[in-house]
């Protein structure tokens, strides 16, 4: 049976049928994305296979360093064909590892390669995806969202953003939705950051630009006390008002390298899992938010697995019925976005909470590629319901298995947002 066949990670009868008639023609919403808006109104053609597929990819860049690859192959200033080489040459050494299923998988979908990539077949592959690159309008930017049948994105905006460029797309005829995201954690180093009138005004501007969501990168929940805390109440406030939805992207320990960083830049791939204690932090801030009435539309994302069950637990003290699964044990993210984290993600929020509920999957990533996860994620669900549902754990029931599919990879994300 060839690698990441037709019906990989798809155990049983009912797992297959879910996924082929059911999950796998969804349109995908991707509501938590860091890819180039330029980029998408322009309808970027790539030079290569290595501006597509590695330049803007730290999964891979973290995979190759592990694999001794020296960083001029990596980052530095060998050439796109040598990067390339250096990082087919690591794919035997990395089996099971989540890049290498998305690289395949990425190969089958975008340009119908079959071949598992590795050093000997390496400039044959680079030939043909060139090749393919340079004539096939399906691979520009734009051809790529449609072939993925991508309906929304969103992107991730500095606060301070102009969104120019997102202007230019909704008055285009692009036919993917494209909104920006308010990040505000990208100017913590920037006066305006704790200027809460000028906030506000692009908080405004952003809404009147088609935005609905906040996003907020940190270490940790900061405590009601703080400064911090303060600003970010005021955005719940905000939010809550205009019916956003907050995100909150918790645990990375960032630059842990920093002499490599110093180097290579910020999202590098130098950044990783924080250990110390999540769910304290976020009880009490949620609690104050709750308190003053600012408490809303909320995901968490957690990046310590050993916080996940706690989190997910504390969450379901802060629903009601403002909307199904209001406040959002989010999916799987960055490091935990693989097999393991993924079924871990769904049987922790199935236990505690309401599956039904869940708003699927996101890419958060920088490579139009990379929608082959959303058919990794998908897949992995209907492994998990499929196979739960054949053993009995859960009611066998053909259209409410559909139902159940279609809603946490598409109806749900697209009813939970209030977009316009």
């Amino acid at each position: 049976m060839n690698y990441l066949h037709d019906n990989v990670f798809l155990t049983t009868e009912t797992a297959q049928r879910l996924y082929h008639e059911t999950a796998k023609g969804l349109p995908i919403i991707d509501f938590h994305t860091h890819l180039p808006q330029a980029e998408i109104f322009n309808n970027h053609r790539f030079e290569n296979l290595w501006e597509l597929w590695l330049k803007h990819d730290h999964y891979k860049w973290r995979l190759m360093r592990g694999c001794g690859i020296d960083e001029r192959r990596i980052t530095g200033d060998a050439s796109p064909w040598e990067k390339f080489e250096a990082f087919a040459s690591i794919m035997p050494l990395a089996v099971g590892n989540p890049v290498h299923h998305w690289a395949h998988l990425e190969l089958q979908r975008v340009f119908g390669i079959e071949q598992m990539l590795n050093l000997e077949n390496a400039k044959a592959i680079w030939d043909d995806a060139n090749k393919q690159i340079a004539e096939k309008d399906e691979l520009t930017v734009q051809g790529l969202l449609g072939k993925f049948n991508v309906e929304l994105v969103c992107t991730t905006d500095a606060p301070d953003s102009d969104l120019s460029t997102h202007t230019e797309i909704d008055q285009s005829e692009i036919t993917t939705k494209v909104y920006p995201t308010f990040r505000v954690d990208l100017a913590e180093d920037t006066t305006s950051l704790y200027d809460l009138t000028a906030l506000k005004k692009q908080h405004d501007y952003f809404h009147e630009n088609g935005c609905r969501l906040s996003d907020h990168g940190m270490p940790n929940m900061p405590d009601p006390s703080s400064a911090a805390f303060d600003v970010l109440n005021h955005i719940a406030k905000w939010n809550k008002e205009k019916g956003w939805t907050m995100q909150l992207h918790l645990g990375p320990q960032r630059r842990v390298n920093e002499s490599m960083t110093a180097i290579t830049g910020a999202d590098s791939g130098f950044d990783t899992m924080g250990s110390w204690p999540q769910t304290a932090p976020l009880i009490k801030a949620l609690n104050a938010m709750q308190n003053a009435g600012t408490l809303s539309r909320t995901i968490v994302y957690n990046l310590n697995s050993n916080e996940s069950e706690p989190i997910c637990c504390a969450l379901q003290n802060f629903q009601n019925s403002e909307a199904k699964g209001l406040v959002q044990y989010g999916p799987a993210w960055w490091h935990l976005d693989n097999v393991r984290g993924i079924r871990e993600q769904m049987d922790i929020l199935t236990s505690l909470g309401a599956i039904g509920t869940s708003l699927g999957m996101l890419t958060d990533s920088r490579s139009f590629t990379s929608y082959v996860r959303h058919e990794y994620y998908r897949r992995l669900l209907c492994q998990y319901i499929g196979n739960a549902a054949e053993a009995g754990e859960m009611p066998n029931e053909p259209e409410a298995l559909n139902q159940l599919i279609a809603d946490i990879c598409y109806h749900n994300p697209k009813n939970y947002f209030n977009w316009a």
